[in-house]
Protein backbone atom coordinates (compact mmCIF):
# COMPACT_ATOMS: atom_id res chain seq x y z
CA UNK A 1 0.00 0.00 0.00
CA UNK A 2 1.48 3.37 -1.09
CA UNK A 3 -0.01 5.32 1.74
CA UNK A 4 1.26 3.33 5.04
CA UNK A 5 -0.82 5.58 7.18
CA UNK A 6 -3.97 4.66 5.61
CA UNK A 7 -3.66 1.27 6.20
CA UNK A 8 -6.09 -1.39 8.64
CA UNK A 9 -3.31 -2.80 10.50
CA UNK A 10 -5.61 -3.92 13.38
CA UNK A 11 -6.96 -6.96 12.51
CA UNK A 12 -9.75 -6.55 15.16
CA UNK A 13 -11.28 -3.81 13.00
CA UNK A 14 -11.07 -5.68 9.86
CA UNK A 15 -12.91 -8.11 11.31
CA UNK A 16 -15.29 -5.90 12.84
CA UNK A 17 -15.55 -4.15 9.28
CA UNK A 18 -16.35 -7.66 7.49
CA UNK A 19 -19.37 -8.27 10.06
CA UNK A 20 -20.64 -4.86 9.77
CA UNK A 21 -20.93 -4.48 6.30
CA UNK A 22 -23.29 -6.52 4.13
CA UNK A 23 -22.33 -5.94 0.19
CA UNK A 24 -19.18 -7.68 -1.01
CA UNK A 25 -17.63 -7.06 -4.93
CA UNK A 26 -16.52 -10.41 -6.31
CA UNK A 27 -13.83 -10.54 -9.30
CA UNK A 28 -13.89 -13.29 -11.34
CA UNK A 29 -11.80 -14.18 -14.92
CA UNK A 30 -13.82 -13.78 -18.08
CA UNK A 31 -11.31 -14.85 -20.28
CA UNK A 32 -8.73 -11.85 -20.16
CA UNK A 33 -11.19 -9.75 -18.74
CA UNK A 34 -12.80 -9.34 -15.44
CA UNK A 35 -15.93 -10.13 -14.43
CA UNK A 36 -17.42 -8.53 -11.03
CA UNK A 37 -20.45 -9.38 -9.58
CA UNK A 38 -21.84 -7.61 -5.77
CA UNK A 39 -23.19 -10.03 -3.48
CA UNK A 40 -25.09 -9.73 0.04
CA UNK A 41 -22.96 -12.28 2.35
CA UNK A 42 -22.26 -13.75 5.58
CA UNK A 43 -18.79 -14.13 7.48
CA UNK A 44 -17.75 -17.10 9.57
CA UNK A 45 -14.17 -18.49 10.44
CA UNK A 46 -12.31 -16.53 7.89
CA UNK A 47 -14.55 -17.27 4.48
CA UNK A 48 -17.99 -15.59 2.77
CA UNK A 49 -20.94 -17.34 2.44
CA UNK A 50 -22.90 -16.22 -0.89
CA UNK A 51 -26.61 -17.97 -1.93
CA UNK A 52 -26.27 -18.40 -5.85
CA UNK A 53 -28.93 -20.03 -8.42
CA UNK A 54 -27.93 -23.79 -9.88
CA UNK A 55 -27.20 -21.72 -13.19
CA UNK A 56 -25.50 -19.02 -14.40
CA UNK A 57 -22.10 -17.11 -15.88
CA UNK A 58 -20.79 -16.66 -12.40
CA UNK A 59 -21.08 -20.78 -11.89
CA UNK A 60 -19.46 -21.05 -15.59
CA UNK A 61 -16.25 -19.11 -14.72
CA UNK A 62 -15.90 -20.47 -11.12
CA UNK A 63 -15.63 -24.25 -12.96
CA UNK A 64 -12.55 -22.87 -14.70
CA UNK A 65 -11.12 -20.58 -12.88
CA UNK A 66 -12.10 -20.64 -9.16
CA UNK A 67 -9.48 -17.71 -7.52
CA UNK A 68 -11.18 -14.53 -7.19
CA UNK A 69 -10.38 -11.05 -5.61
CA UNK A 70 -13.06 -9.52 -3.88
CA UNK A 71 -13.63 -5.76 -2.11
CA UNK A 72 -15.84 -4.68 0.50
CA UNK A 73 -16.38 -1.21 1.98
CA UNK A 74 -17.99 1.00 4.97
CA UNK A 75 -18.89 3.85 6.38
CA UNK A 76 -18.49 5.73 2.94
CA UNK A 77 -19.63 9.38 3.31
CA UNK A 78 -19.33 12.47 1.42
CA UNK A 79 -17.66 15.70 3.09
CA UNK A 80 -18.67 18.44 0.37
CA UNK A 81 -16.57 22.32 1.17
CA UNK A 82 -17.19 25.43 -0.33
CA UNK A 83 -13.64 24.75 -2.23
CA UNK A 84 -14.17 22.04 -5.24
CA UNK A 85 -10.91 20.71 -4.34
CA UNK A 86 -11.46 20.42 -0.54
CA UNK A 87 -14.19 17.58 -1.45
CA UNK A 88 -13.29 14.56 0.21
CA UNK A 89 -14.96 11.33 1.44
CA UNK A 90 -14.86 9.21 4.43
CA UNK A 91 -14.11 5.23 4.27
CA UNK A 92 -12.71 1.89 5.27
CA UNK A 93 -12.40 -0.90 2.56
CA UNK A 94 -10.85 -3.97 2.40
CA UNK A 95 -9.56 -5.73 -0.80
CA UNK A 96 -8.74 -9.70 -0.56
CA UNK A 97 -8.19 -12.75 -2.76
CA UNK A 98 -9.15 -16.30 -2.27
CA UNK A 99 -10.77 -19.31 -3.91
CA UNK A 100 -14.50 -20.09 -4.59
CA UNK A 101 -15.92 -23.43 -3.55
CA UNK A 102 -19.49 -24.67 -4.70
CA UNK A 103 -21.29 -26.28 -2.03
CA UNK A 104 -24.28 -28.52 -3.39
CA UNK A 105 -24.88 -30.63 -0.04
CA UNK A 106 -28.25 -29.69 1.49
CA UNK A 107 -27.50 -29.67 4.95
CA UNK A 108 -24.13 -27.70 4.19
CA UNK A 109 -25.95 -25.33 2.30
CA UNK A 110 -28.39 -24.85 4.70
CA UNK A 111 -25.37 -24.20 7.38
CA UNK A 112 -24.28 -21.55 4.75
CA UNK A 113 -28.04 -20.07 4.50
CA UNK A 114 -27.58 -19.74 8.06
CA UNK A 115 -24.77 -17.75 8.21
CA UNK A 116 -25.62 -15.14 5.84
CA UNK A 117 -29.23 -14.80 7.53
CA UNK A 118 -27.90 -14.12 10.80
CA UNK A 119 -25.25 -11.89 9.47
CA UNK A 120 -28.33 -9.45 8.50
CA UNK A 121 -29.72 -9.68 11.81
CA UNK A 122 -31.55 -12.86 11.39
CA UNK A 123 -32.24 -14.45 14.97
CA UNK A 124 -34.00 -17.49 16.50
CA UNK A 125 -34.70 -20.68 14.68
CA UNK A 126 -34.25 -20.56 10.39
CA UNK A 127 -36.53 -22.82 8.37
CA UNK A 128 -35.98 -22.97 4.99
CA UNK A 129 -38.54 -25.17 2.38
CA UNK A 130 -36.83 -27.77 0.77
CA UNK A 131 -37.97 -26.66 -2.85
CA UNK A 132 -35.76 -23.34 -2.34
CA UNK A 133 -32.89 -25.70 -1.15
CA UNK A 134 -32.78 -27.79 -3.61
CA UNK A 135 -33.23 -24.54 -6.23
CA UNK A 136 -29.69 -23.07 -5.18
CA UNK A 137 -25.93 -23.02 -4.77
CA UNK A 138 -23.46 -21.86 -1.66
CA UNK A 139 -20.76 -19.81 -2.91
CA UNK A 140 -17.81 -20.38 0.10
CA UNK A 141 -15.02 -17.52 -0.39
CA UNK A 142 -11.89 -19.03 1.59
CA UNK A 143 -10.14 -15.44 2.29
CA UNK A 144 -6.68 -16.16 1.26
CA UNK A 145 -5.04 -12.10 1.70
CA UNK A 146 -6.34 -9.51 2.82
CA UNK A 147 -5.73 -5.59 3.43
CA UNK A 148 -7.90 -2.73 4.68
CA UNK A 149 -7.54 0.84 4.04
CA UNK A 150 -9.45 4.15 5.67
CA UNK A 151 -9.30 7.05 4.64
CA UNK A 152 -6.83 9.91 5.96
CA UNK A 153 -9.37 11.90 7.64
CA UNK A 154 -10.91 8.65 9.59
CA UNK A 155 -9.64 9.10 12.94
CA UNK A 156 -9.63 12.47 13.33
CA UNK A 157 -13.56 12.35 12.27
CA UNK A 158 -14.09 9.47 14.75
CA UNK A 159 -12.80 10.90 17.81
CA UNK A 160 -14.51 13.63 17.31
CA UNK A 161 -17.76 11.60 17.11
CA UNK A 162 -17.21 9.70 20.09
CA UNK A 163 -19.29 10.92 22.38
CA UNK A 164 -18.27 10.24 26.37
CA UNK A 165 -20.01 12.00 29.29
CA UNK A 166 -20.92 12.91 33.15
CA UNK A 167 -23.14 14.53 35.40
CA UNK A 168 -23.03 15.23 38.66
CA UNK A 169 -23.74 11.50 40.29
CA UNK A 170 -23.98 9.48 36.96
CA UNK A 171 -21.43 8.25 34.27
CA UNK A 172 -22.60 8.28 30.28
CA UNK A 173 -21.01 5.62 28.17
CA UNK A 174 -20.92 4.85 24.48
CA UNK A 175 -22.81 1.39 23.84
CA UNK A 176 -20.70 -1.49 23.21
CA UNK A 177 -20.77 -5.15 23.03
CA UNK A 178 -19.05 -5.88 25.95
CA UNK A 179 -22.38 -4.04 27.34
CA UNK A 180 -24.76 -6.92 25.74
CA UNK A 181 -25.27 -8.80 28.76
CA UNK A 182 -26.26 -5.94 31.13
CA UNK A 183 -28.97 -4.17 28.07
CA UNK A 184 -30.06 -7.24 27.69
CA UNK A 185 -30.78 -7.94 31.53
CA UNK A 186 -32.53 -4.65 31.61
CA UNK A 187 -34.32 -5.01 28.30
CA UNK A 188 -35.72 -8.07 30.50
CA UNK A 189 -37.42 -6.75 32.93
CA UNK A 190 -41.12 -6.61 32.65
CA UNK A 191 -41.28 -3.15 34.85
CA UNK A 192 -38.78 -1.80 32.02
CA UNK A 193 -41.45 -3.27 29.36
CA UNK A 194 -44.58 -1.33 30.25
CA UNK A 195 -44.56 1.23 27.74
CA UNK A 196 -41.85 -0.33 25.57
CA UNK A 197 -43.03 -1.52 22.22
CA UNK A 198 -39.71 -3.31 21.81
CA UNK A 199 -41.68 -6.04 24.34
CA UNK A 200 -39.25 -8.83 26.00
CA UNK A 201 -36.65 -10.58 24.33
CA UNK A 202 -37.22 -13.76 23.44
CA UNK A 203 -33.43 -14.41 23.68
CA UNK A 204 -29.85 -12.74 23.79
CA UNK A 205 -29.98 -12.68 20.35
CA UNK A 206 -32.70 -10.94 19.99
CA UNK A 207 -31.04 -7.80 21.66
CA UNK A 208 -27.81 -8.54 20.10
CA UNK A 209 -29.91 -7.77 16.84
CA UNK A 210 -31.66 -5.23 18.23
CA UNK A 211 -28.37 -2.90 19.23
CA UNK A 212 -26.11 -4.01 16.54
CA UNK A 213 -27.24 -1.32 14.38
CA UNK A 214 -26.95 0.97 16.95
CA UNK A 215 -22.97 0.15 17.94
CA UNK A 216 -22.37 -0.40 14.15
CA UNK A 217 -24.01 3.29 13.52
CA UNK A 218 -20.77 4.77 15.57
CA UNK A 219 -19.17 4.85 12.47
CA UNK A 220 -21.25 7.06 10.55
CA UNK A 221 -20.52 10.05 9.68
CA UNK A 222 -22.34 12.51 10.07
CA UNK A 223 -23.66 10.29 13.33
CA UNK A 224 -27.67 9.37 13.33
CA UNK A 225 -27.83 7.80 16.77
CA UNK A 226 -26.08 8.02 20.53
CA UNK A 227 -26.84 5.21 22.69
CA UNK A 228 -25.52 5.08 25.92
CA UNK A 229 -25.00 3.12 29.22
CA UNK A 230 -25.57 5.19 32.51
CA UNK A 231 -23.59 4.13 35.26
CA UNK A 232 -23.36 5.38 38.55
CA UNK A 233 -20.03 7.44 39.15
CA UNK A 234 -19.86 6.45 42.68
CA UNK A 235 -19.67 2.69 42.25
CA UNK A 236 -19.63 2.21 38.20
CA UNK A 237 -22.59 0.04 38.44
CA UNK A 238 -24.94 -0.07 35.28
CA UNK A 239 -28.36 1.32 36.25
CA UNK A 240 -29.85 2.38 32.88
CA UNK A 241 -29.84 2.95 28.64
CA UNK A 242 -30.18 6.25 27.40
CA UNK A 243 -30.03 7.76 23.69
CA UNK A 244 -30.70 10.38 21.32
CA UNK A 245 -31.60 10.58 17.77
CA UNK A 246 -30.60 13.38 15.26
CA UNK A 247 -32.28 14.83 12.03
CA UNK A 248 -28.97 16.02 10.79
CA UNK A 249 -30.95 18.39 8.33
CA UNK A 250 -32.06 21.99 8.70
CA UNK A 251 -34.83 21.26 10.93
CA UNK A 252 -32.11 20.33 13.69
CA UNK A 253 -33.99 17.96 15.69
CA UNK A 254 -32.75 15.89 18.35
CA UNK A 255 -35.39 13.09 20.07
CA UNK A 256 -33.94 11.57 23.50
CA UNK A 257 -35.36 8.02 25.30
CA UNK A 258 -34.32 6.98 28.40
CA UNK A 259 -34.62 3.52 30.70
CA UNK A 260 -33.60 2.22 34.25
CA UNK A 261 -33.39 -0.05 36.36
CA UNK A 262 -36.50 -0.14 38.97
CA UNK A 263 -34.55 -0.52 41.33
CA UNK A 264 -32.82 3.28 40.68
CA UNK A 265 -36.01 4.82 40.18
CA UNK A 266 -37.29 7.44 42.41
CA UNK A 267 -33.98 8.40 42.87
CA UNK A 268 -33.79 11.61 40.18
CA UNK A 269 -31.61 9.57 37.95
CA UNK A 270 -34.02 10.42 35.05
CA UNK A 271 -34.84 13.89 35.94
CA UNK A 272 -30.85 14.51 35.87
CA UNK A 273 -30.11 11.97 32.85
CA UNK A 274 -32.83 14.27 30.63
CA UNK A 275 -31.09 17.33 31.38
CA UNK A 276 -28.06 16.01 30.24
CA UNK A 277 -29.20 15.19 27.36
CA UNK A 278 -30.96 18.59 26.82
CA UNK A 279 -27.60 20.41 27.22
CA UNK A 280 -25.77 17.95 25.07
CA UNK A 281 -28.30 18.68 22.11
CA UNK A 282 -28.17 22.58 22.39
CA UNK A 283 -24.17 22.87 23.12
CA UNK A 284 -22.70 19.14 21.48
CA UNK A 285 -24.83 18.70 18.88
CA UNK A 286 -26.61 22.66 18.21
CA UNK A 287 -29.79 21.77 17.99
CA UNK A 288 -32.63 23.80 17.35
CA UNK A 289 -35.20 21.15 19.36
CA UNK A 290 -35.05 18.53 21.36
CA UNK A 291 -38.33 16.39 21.50
CA UNK A 292 -39.17 13.36 23.40
CA UNK A 293 -41.99 10.74 22.56
CA UNK A 294 -43.53 9.26 25.76
CA UNK A 295 -46.91 6.98 26.08
CA UNK A 296 -50.12 8.78 27.85
CA UNK A 297 -50.31 6.45 30.85
CA UNK A 298 -46.81 6.63 31.84
CA UNK A 299 -46.94 9.53 34.23
CA UNK A 300 -43.92 9.00 35.65
CA UNK A 301 -41.96 10.07 32.65
CA UNK A 302 -44.57 12.51 31.98
CA UNK A 303 -43.40 14.11 35.07
CA UNK A 304 -39.72 14.21 34.26
CA UNK A 305 -40.27 15.71 31.28
CA UNK A 306 -42.20 18.47 32.37
CA UNK A 307 -39.89 18.98 35.19
CA UNK A 308 -36.92 19.48 33.09
CA UNK A 309 -38.98 21.94 30.81
CA UNK A 310 -39.83 20.51 28.29
CA UNK A 311 -43.75 21.38 26.90
CA UNK A 312 -46.40 18.69 25.64
CA UNK A 313 -46.76 19.91 22.04
CA UNK A 314 -49.70 16.89 21.22
CA UNK A 315 -51.00 13.96 21.27
CA UNK A 316 -50.41 10.80 18.90
CA UNK A 317 -53.33 8.80 18.95
CA UNK A 318 -52.93 5.05 19.00
CA UNK A 319 -49.14 5.02 18.00
CA UNK A 320 -48.04 2.64 19.89
CA UNK A 321 -48.47 -1.23 19.75
CA UNK A 322 -47.88 -2.46 23.44
CA UNK A 323 -48.74 -6.14 24.52
CA UNK A 324 -52.00 -6.09 21.59
CA UNK A 325 -53.13 -2.44 22.16
CA UNK A 326 -52.49 0.44 20.65
CA UNK A 327 -51.70 3.45 23.26
CA UNK A 328 -52.00 6.99 22.85
CA UNK A 329 -48.86 9.00 23.24
CA UNK A 330 -47.74 12.30 24.18
CA UNK A 331 -44.96 14.65 22.16
CA UNK A 332 -42.89 16.36 24.35
CA UNK A 333 -40.56 19.30 23.14
CA UNK A 334 -38.03 21.88 24.19
CA UNK A 335 -36.64 24.89 21.89
CA UNK A 336 -33.00 26.45 22.29
CA UNK A 337 -34.56 29.48 23.68
CA UNK A 338 -37.31 28.04 25.97
CA UNK A 339 -36.55 29.26 29.69
CA UNK A 340 -34.95 27.16 31.73
CA UNK A 341 -32.86 27.00 35.16
CA UNK A 342 -30.13 24.75 34.32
Amino acid sequence: MRKTNQEIGDLAIVDEIIKKSHICRIAMMDGDQAYVLAFNYGYEENCLYIHSATKGKKLDLLRINPKVGFEIDDSVSLITHESACKWSTTFRSLVGSGELEVISDSSQKIKGLDIIMRHHGASGKLEYGDKHVDAMVILKLTIKELCGKQSGNWKMLYEKSECNFESDRLVFKEMSWDDLDQVHQLHSIPEVDEFNTLGLPASIDETKALIKPEIEGKTDFPRKQYNWTIVLKETDQFIGLAGMSLSNDKYRLGEIYYKFNPEFWGKGYATETARKLILMGFERFKLHKVEAGVAAPNHRSIRVLEKVGMTKEGLRRKILPIRGKWLNGFMYAIVDDDPRDY
